[in-house]
């Protein structure tokens, strides 16, 4: 009887493992950064440190899937972002904690923290691809990050149209905007044409929109060109708050709206090496300045798994901004240009 148990249980687990997966994978950077003209309470200063996330997140994930059969299967995502020069980060899984259903015919529907809209899709119009000099420096970390207790649709393509939708459900009884994040996209890709749209709101705890970079309405809208080996980049974005903004560092004239332009290219001269560039401009109103970053850096992969990067850029600043050269990095003085420079090895596993 025993042996006729374990025999069936045998083969129940051998036809769960035919139909389902889990996928281990991840990537982790590391290098060096230099960035110039930091300000300090006695001038300015230079500094030189470990690079560990500047052309982009390490992170290691783990993905699942069950064929439940008519097209449809059970997902998950469980992803977590690091710093490889402390091992650290600050919480676990904090890039996705998400399960769901997905069809080949209707898309993906995804419970759990995931990845903002934004982030995802602006790296695919940015010619930098979002690393610290890119498309998301001159907007603090308002491009960046994931969202939490959210429900996120992905569409399959039709006709080369697709739809994300995504809403973060942070409300408080009797409060349903408090916190709440909104979000939707949608893209078009045609031949070596593609074009995106998204729009995101974040609200505040009491459901204002009280922060440029925190809490407010995003708008971005951009697209690339495909032509042999150059692949070109245009984007717009416009930040807005409202009236009951307050102001922060990164944002100490209490701006309420702030517009981005940004053009760029990829170039790959051999199957190895792309050359990579783009230029950047913020305007904010309240008399909190403008800056303009102009960044170019080379990709090198040894193989398909492993790069070799090196990033160089300055940001010139108007008389009331201190846009910092990199995100997250140090500011300069109100009015004054910053330098910066990073290299190091990204590896995918």
């Amino acid at each position: 009887m025993r042996a006729a148990i374990a025999a069936l249980l045998a083969g129940a687990s051998g036809l769960a493992a035919a139909q389902s997966s889990v996928t281990l994978y991840g990537r982790v950077g590391g290098g060096i950064d230099y960035t110039n003209k930091i300000a300090t309470p006695n001038g300015t200063a230079g500094n030189l440190q470990y690079g560990g996330n500047q052309w982009g997140t390490s992170m290691w994930g783990l993905k699942g899937s069950e064929d439940l059969g008519g097209g449809l299967s059970a997902v998950m995502n469980l992803e977590n972002g690091f710093n490889s020069g402390t091992g650290r980060s600050d919480a676990l899984f904090n890039r996705y904690a998400a399960v769901g259903l997905s069809s080949t015919t209707y898309g993906t529907l995804l419970l759990g923290r995931a990845m903002g809209i934004p982030d995802g899709e602006t790296w695919s119009i940015d010619p930098m691809g979002l690393q610290n000099m890119s498309a998301a420096t001159l907007q603090a970390n308002r491009t960046w990050g994931s969202r939490t207790s959210a429900i996120t649709y992905n569409s399959p393509t039709w006709g080369g149209f697709s739809f994300r939708g995504q809403a973060g459900l942070n409300g408080t009884a009797g409060h349903f905007n408090a916190g709440r994040q909104l979000a939707g996209a949608v893209a078009y890709q045609s031949g070596p044409l593609m074009l995106k749209a998204f729009y995101e709101e974040i609200r505040d705890a009491n459901g204002e929109f009280t922060g440029l970079y925190t809490a407010s309405r995003l708008f971005t809208t951009g697209g690339t060109y495909q032509i042999g080996d150059l692949k070109l980049f245009g984007g717009y974005s416009i930040m807005r708050s409202g009236s009951q903004t307050v102001a922060d560092a990164d944002n100490p004239n209490g701006a309420t709206r702030q517009q981005t332009y940004w053009l760029g290219a990829n170039y790959q001269i051999s199957p190895a090496v792309t050359l990579i560039g783009g230029a950047y401009r913020a305007n904010r109103n309240q008399g909190a300045g403008n800056g303009t970053l102009l960044t170019a850096g080379v990709n090198y992969y040894f193989s398909k798994r492993t790069l070799l990067y090196g990033t160089i850029g300055t940001v010139i600043n108007g008389s009331n901004a201190s846009f910092s050269v990199e995100a997250g990095g140090g500011k300069p003085t109100p009015g004054s240009s910053q330098q910066g420079v990073y290299t190091g090895i990204m590896h995918w596993f």
